[in-house]
């Protein structure tokens, strides 16, 4: 699969057992947000470009025909930067294809049943309670994600921080300062709509396609970047420069 903010797979070496992918040389963002290695901040434009660029990519995955893609474990640290900060999609080791089923409920959707992996302080908290991967489970993952984008802080526990930040009206205190000077409106905008992706129960969540995308696409308008994709299109990719990647097998317990 191709799009602008996917991981580009150039190929395979079966004889060396390696995966070629595009070299992406600013890591990733979990390195930037804690600017690793004295790597200059993020700024605050380049959160939310990136966060909308994320959005788009997974709405092109659950699109996916003839079976949405769900990828199981979003985080900082499986999101890579190119030379221009444009974010790219990786590590789809525990990826799924859903198929049309019944949740635990008796309703019919697009799911896959598996034994819970991933990233504690990512993980949708009804995949680990029901074993039901969704859309919505990336969904939850993409409200954390967002969150720490806003703030520069740890995951675990941060929904209650901000929660509670903006039950008070004090919400500035726990924007990330290295960003810059956040415009308020707009990131309390965010703040709201990462809490409604990290809704407890999945049937709470927003739509990616036509309730967060339509928040994100108008913000990051107003940060001056260029509007070059629509939600989830697919767009020719650039020539990459190659990164060689070791394959190993693991027994799955």
């Amino acid at each position: 699969m191709r799009h602008p903010n996917l991981v580009t797979l150039i190929g395979a070496c079966p004889e060396a057992w390696t995966l070629v992918y595009e070299f992406l040389p600013n890591g990733s963002l979990e390195d930037r947000l804690s600017c690793r290695d004295n790597s200059p901040p993020l700024s605050w434009q380049t959160r939310i470009r990136i966060v909308t660029e994320l959005c788009s990519v997974l709405i092109f995955l659950h699109s996916s025909k003839p079976h949405s893609i769900v990828h199981g474990d979003l985080k900082p640290a499986n999101i890579l930067l190119d030379a221009n900060l444009v974010c790219k999609l990786s590590d789809f080791g525990i990826a799924r294809l859903l198929h049309q089923d019944e949740d635990s409920s008796g309703r019919e959707m697009m799911l896959h049943r598996t034994a819970p992996k991933g990233t504690f302080a990512y993980m949708d908290p009804e995949f680990l309670a029901s074993g039901e991967l969704t859309p919505k489970s990336d969904l939850y993952s993409f409200g954390i994600i967002l969150l720490c984008l806003l703030t520069g802080r740890s995951p675990l526990g941060l929904t209650k921080e901000v929660q509670d930040a903006l039950n008070k009206g004090n919400l500035k205190s726990l924007l990330d300062p290295l960003a810059g000077d956040w415009p308020f409106v707009q990131a309390e905008q965010l703040a709201r709509l990462a809490l409604r992706c990290c809704e407890l129960n999945r049937e709470n969540r927003p739509d990616l396609a036509s309730e967060v995308w339509r928040v994100l696409e108008p913000l990051k308008a107003s940060c001056g970047g260029p509007s070059s994709f629509r939600a989830g299109s697919e767009e020719p990719c650039q020539p990459p420069l190659y990164f060689i990647c070791p394959i190993f097998l693991v027994n799955e317990i």
